[in-house]
């Protein structure tokens, strides 16, 4: 059952890539489910915390001690081992597990009900590039789709995942604790922006954490 749920409010247009074009009309569309509504994937989740989490950490924040034992710090407690370069029996599985951000039953619920008004969640949006003469750059013409702003949530959930003794109580200790969730609200605020082409101004966002409905 999930332990948290974590809410996604985007301000401003967004993009979470499917990595494939819309032929000669976008050079790239939205992902989107099977009744062609927007998420983000819960990797993607994992990976912006995780980096909330490891800058949080270099900082100094007091994140929470982590039970002596495989796991070195509380970010590769959680996520596991931050690279897949070793062998394989020399990782460690983290313990978070991510489901999909995703419009609240109700919408959903609503939308597969008006199929015809799904298509207003997208706009098309161009760039072209400016050359030195202050014109359009034949050829650089370039097409994305958007989506407009909304909120997408998304459950959280924390599991031990290893048979290996000494990793197990490290894991076992951490959901024993009554503060085992105390270092999330921390770093959130470390993240304002969700999606693809963040560094151009798209995916502006405020993250907030409640405990989930089935708590």
């Amino acid at each position: 059952m999930p332990e948290r749920q974590l809410n996604i409010q985007l301000n401003g247009y967004w993009h979470s890539g499917s990595g494939q074009s819309g032929g000669t009309y976008l050079d790239a569309v939205m992902e989107k489910d099977a009744g062609e509504l927007p998420f983000v994937a819960g990797r993607q989740l994992k990976g912006l915390l995780r980096d909330a989490l490891r800058r949080a950490a270099a900082w100094g924040w007091p994140l929470g001690q982590v039970l002596a034992g495989p796991a070195a710090t509380l970010e590769e407690l959680l996520f596991g081992s931050a690279t897949q370069s070793l062998q394989r029996d020399h990782t460690l599985p983290g313990m978070m597990f991510f489901s999909d951000a995703v419009l609240c039953a109700d919408e959903q619920h609503w939308l597969q009900h008006n199929p015809q008004l799904t298509s207003h969640l997208y706009q098309p949006l161009y760039s072209t590039a400016i050359n030195d003469k202050g014109s359009a750059q034949a050829g650089s013409l370039r097409g994305i789709e958007v989506c407009v702003p909304l909120t997408l949530h998304a459950h959280l959930n924390l599991a031990i995942t290893t048979a290996q003794v000494a990793h197990r109580e490290q894991q076992a200790s951490w959901l024993a604790r009554a503060d085992r969730w105390h270092w999330l609200p921390q770093c959130l605020p470390l993240i304002d922006a969700v999606g693809a082409h963040r560094s151009r101004g798209f995916g502006e966002a405020v993250l907030s954490l409640q405990p989930s409905q089935e708590d």
